[in-house]
């Protein structure tokens, strides 16, 4: 698929995690993989913050899943939650993939202002992240910017993001729309 073709951003549903994994699966290529009862998990935590870019047949070209968190600290990796923290401050986007044949659409710029403004009206004034190394810079350009000085606890918790992870924050508004 090419950026001649549309593509619809909308909430994810549950009928979307075999498409998902699909969009992972290419874009991750067997690293850090998340099985299908991670995103159902985080989808029925917070589903106003999960969003897919459906395009022609009803195929997944990209996903973005965030939600409620709070500052300082990541989740782990792949490990369902029986609900979210109390006291969440935070929006947590922890994983935006797009599928490489879908690549160049602008589907994950597409993706993360529909969720970022989605984020700024449930009040969240905070972002945060977990980089892969290789993604870092392309965090940076949408206004993100790494912990300053991380703690023992949050480099102990990157480690089991893989070498070079970096933990990142930005601000959010309530009227975001273009920053990402």
């Amino acid at each position: 698929m090419t950026s001649e073709f549309p593509y619809r951003i909308r909430p994810m549903r549950p009928s979307d995690v075999a498409g998902v994994l699909d969009v992972q699966a290419q874009a991750y290529t067997g690293i850090l993989l998340e099985n299908a009862d991670f995103f159902l998990n985080r989808l029925v935590l917070a589903p106003d913050h999960c969003w897919v870019a459906e395009g022609d047949a009803a195929r997944i070209g990209a996903y973005l899943v965030a939600y409620p968190w709070v500052v300082g600290l990541p989740p782990t990796l792949n490990v369902a939650l029986p609900s979210l923290p109390q006291g969440c401050t935070s929006w947590f986007l922890h994983d935006c993939a797009v599928h490489p044949t879908a690549q160049g659409a602008g589907l994950g710029g597409q993706l993360l202002r529909a969720a970022a403004a989605q984020a700024g009206m449930h009040g969240f004034a905070h972002a945060s992240l977990v980089s892969l190394e290789s993604a870092v810079p392309y965090w940076l350009r949408h206004g993100y910017a790494p912990a300053a000085d991380p703690s023992r606890d949050l480099t102990a918790k990157l480690a089991g993001y893989g070498a070079g992870a970096r933990y990142m924050t930005r601000a959010l508004d309530r009227t975001e729309t273009t920053a990402c």
